[in-house]
């Protein structure tokens, strides 16, 4: 016991044989994501399935000197069977978008209220824009132009996720009142023509 370095002077430890070493939760808790190789991303699910996932933090490993987190266990498992394979994965030029939710009121905070409007309003407007161009409706004494306005903004009201239960039903039973208003000339066109036809 004098000369303790002369029992680990020829060992080879398991990251320079090229062996991978599960790290311990407490461990991997302790490491930050940007330590972590691909940036804290499953590597199994970039090379298997072509898919951008975060990995977990506490399912990591080690291998040559680079640490990976892993989507799953069943992951880990299979990167600890042949991590060669995973050790080259990169993730693409273009990143996906994030997955993770973001709070609608902390993006009102912000003075850049694009953002707010994208994320808060964005599928309303796609779909009322939607439901305007399938229409293309004309109401008696509108202009074309006010109609779709009129339409647009009933349906707007009908989709507020901010409205109760009892409000939606009443703007969507008056989006269908208006546009049969607004078919109605063409129906009476279409008797008329259908009278004088006899």
């Amino acid at each position: 016991m004098n000369n303790p370095a002369r029992f680990v002077n020829n060992v080879i430890f398991s990251s320079a044989k090229g062996i991978p070493l599960r790290l311990k939760a407490h461990k991997a808790a302790e490491i930050v994501a940007q330590e972590k190789g691909i940036l804290a991303h499953c590597p199994l699910a970039l090379i298997d399935e072509q898919r951008v996932v975060k990995g977990d933090l506490l399912l990591s490993a080690q291998y040559k000197e680079t640490k990976f987190c892993f989507e799953n266990e069943l992951n880990l498992q299979k990167f600890l069977r042949t991590p060669a394979k995973y050790n080259g994965a990169e993730l693409p030029t273009k990143m996906p978008p994030h997955q993770d939710p973001v709070s609608l009121h902390s993006l009102q905070q912000n003075e850049e209220s694009t953002t707010f409007m994208e994320q808060a309003l964005g599928s309303v407007v796609t779909r009322g824009l939607r439901e305007v161009a399938e229409n293309r409706l004309k109401y008696p004494n509108l202009s074309v132009k006010e109609t779709m306005l009129k339409l647009f903004a009933i349906f707007s009201k009908a989709e507020n996720t901010a409205n109760t239960p009892y409000m939606k039903d009443k703007y969507r039973a008056k989006m269908r009142e208006f546009v049969e208003r607004c078919e109605l000339a063409e129906e009476l066109c279409d008797l008329a023509e259908e009278k004088a036809s006899k």
